[in-house]
């Protein structure tokens, strides 16, 4: 019938085969759990990125108005920098974090506006903080924009901690 040398010949064909199949599926997972791992420090950096860019146009627009720095100019290149970025690491950043980030960026420039047309000598009309004088109209969105940019700052904060952390990705 079959000779042992075919056999065994088919037999080592069979196990190299095998071999080899098992071989290019540990590689396979091998490079997918290496794509993973860069994604994820892309999508970390990304983040961080973000959260670093907004902060700053935060600081710079707070530091602005508060009087600390002589320009009375809008922090409007800040704005166009924040969505730039935004848009450059898009790829590693869900919807609702473009979103979030978006948002935070134009209630800052929403606030940083509504305070800047209520200056008079360039510095804020705060008087009507401490008093019980009437409330410019202004106020009132600026106090809804400062609520909703609390909120994503919240949202932004836990999402990054949670990416750094690794429980999300």
């Amino acid at each position: 019938m079959v000779s042992d040398t075919v056999a065994v010949g088919v037999l080592t064909f069979i196990g190299t085969g095998l071999a080899t199949t098992a071989g290019l599926w540990q590689w396979q997972r091998t490079q997918a759990r290496e794509a993973r791992a860069s994604f994820r420090t892309q999508r970390v950096e990304a983040l961080g990125e973000v959260w670093e860019a907004l902060s700053a146009f935060e600081e710079a627009q707070r530091t602005s108005i508060a009087g600390r720095v002589p320009s009375a100019v809008p922090e409007s290149g800040r704005l166009t920098q924040v969505n730039l970025l935004v848009l450059r690491r898009s790829p590693f950043l869900r919807p609702d974090e473009q979103e979030w980030a978006q948002a935070f960026a134009q209630h800052l420039a929403e606030i940083d506006t509504l305070v800047r047309t209520d200056m008079s000598n360039g510095q804020p009309d705060t008087e009507w903080w401490d008093t019980s004088m009437r409330l410019p109209a202004s106020s009132h969105i600026a106090a809804m924009a400062a609520h909703q940019l609390g909120i994503l700052r919240v949202k932004l904060g836990e999402r990054y901690a949670a990416v750094v952390r690794g429980d999300s990705e």
